[in-house]
């Protein structure tokens, strides 16, 4: 079952209580805080500024007392998420002690300790040059620092680390199908691209466009040579995975393949873009390879559309 529902705003707090009270059941809550501590690196900011998620901090005691009220909600946690693709440890863990300040306070109000607290995510893995990994060694010993139990106000400490497990794990691997020379530049043209990958196309909230980890598979031993830029096939230059980067030279055929691809890849991207089709996906355990998602087809666009008298609209959902 769900253990809770965490709410984003008062307003979400008073429709779960609606909906509770005509169920006749008790609703386990926590709040999203949007934490007064911004972050100062990272590539999407996700605390400290106005924002579509989360409570403002400021505003916290108000719905806090205003929950309490509610007799078909229990007060169960909170969750903050201050920002995305973190690499320093010590700002991690400055977040992290906000947040258990913050939970203290909240758990000194309500007279009783929480339940969760959920710390979100943020974990980041190297993508461009120059960038360096996480500190764990850091991260280890902060964590070990912080209280627990009572101490901490809640019961439960939760992270969300998801891109920080799989985000190195996966490769995007798409093939070569054309090579053309555009006034003095190499241009490598792929049979997918942002459609299937939009993170690595620069086109995902970064502020700078620079290039994920690439290689071409099948040439992994051999010397870069000229400067190419790497495209997709839609019929937009947005479609551009990779600008001016020496690779090995190219034939038809050649598997590139764009690495810390495992996290915001297929998931976060225009799928259906342009008609074409998605990848298919192959999990490789233990040196076994198995397909797990099939490669699509254009009839795949075509599986949502309605003809006849299929298409009379029920009402819930006009």
């Amino acid at each position: 079952g769900i253990g809770e529902i965490h709410a984003e705003s008062w307003g979400e707090v008073q429709r779960i209580a609606k909906l509770a009270d005509a169920l006749g059941c008790l609703a386990q809550v926590g709040l999203r805080i949007n934490p007064s501590l911004a972050s100062a690196v990272g590539s999407l900011q996700m605390g400290g500024k106005p924002s579509q998620f989360g409570i403002d901090e400021e505003q916290i005691d108000e719905v806090i007392d205003q929950t309490l009220a509610l007799s078909s909600i229990k007060l169960v946690g909170l969750h903050l998420n201050t920002g995305t693709q973190l690499l320093d440890a010590q700002l991690v863990l400055a977040y992290y002690q906000h947040a258990v300040s913050l939970c203290q306070r909240v758990s000194q109000r309500i007279g009783r300790c929480l339940e969760t607290l959920d710390l979100g995510g943020g974990l980041g893995i190297p993508y461009f040059q120059g960038q360096s990994e996480l500190n764990l060694d850091q991260l280890k010993v902060g964590l070990e620092a912080l209280p627990t139990g009572e101490s901490l106000g809640a019961r439960k400490l939760l992270l969300e680390p998801g891109r920080f497990l799989i985000g190195s794990a996966g490769v995007y691997v798409a093939r070569v199908i054309d090579i053309k020379v555009s006034r003095g530049q190499t241009f490598v043209v792929l049979d997918g691209g942002m459609h299937h990958h939009l993170a690595a196309s620069g086109n995902f909230g970064q502020l700078l466009r620079r290039p994920f980890p690439i290689a071409v598979l099948n040439r992994l031993n051999e010397s870069a040579g000229d400067s190419v830029s790497v495209v997709g096939p839609l019929c937009t230059p947005l479609d551009t995975l990779a600008r001016h980067v020496a690779l090995p030279t190219i034939e038809l055929g050649d598997l590139v393949g764009i690495m810390q691809s495992g996290a915001y890849s297929r998931t976060s991207s225009p799928m259906q873009f342009l008609g074409h089709p998605a990848p298919p996906e192959i999990l490789i355990d233990g040196g076994v390879a198995r397909l797990i998602r099939r490669r699509g087809c254009w009839e795949d666009s075509l599986v949502d559309v309605v003809n006849g008298d299929e298409g009379q609209c029920p009402s819930q959902a006009r």
